[in-house]
């Protein structure tokens, strides 16, 4: 069972979500998590970097720019953790931050 899914929404940030991204795998978490990135049609080649940096995020690809409320209800609907932590994308996770 999943014990934590974490909610991105993104917007052509790419960059931040990289990072983002990045600091979320490097955390020392021992329990099994779930990324789930919802993108609001971002047009900065997020889903192609995503897709080929950090191939286990559940990448969701809006048609349309659907605003921050509606695409975390969609990542909300997807995710499958007892916990559920939303993050913006330009947050750099610190390593122990999961695990406490």
């Amino acid at each position: 069972m999943v014990k934590l899914s974490i909610i991105i929404v993104s917007y052509n940030v790419k960059d931040f979500l990289v990072q983002c991204l990045k600091s979320i795998y490097r955390s020392e978490f021992n329990n099994i998590f779930e990324v789930i990135v919802v993108d609001n049609d971002s047009f900065d080649g997020t889903s192609n970097e995503i897709n080929r940096l950090f191939p286990k995020v559940k990448y969701i690809q809006n048609e349309n720019n659907e605003g921050f409320s509606k695409a975390v209800n969609k990542g909300m609907n997807t995710a499958s953790g007892e916990y559920i932590c939303l993050l913006n994308p330009d947050v750099i996770v610190k390593k122990n931050c999961l695990s406490q």
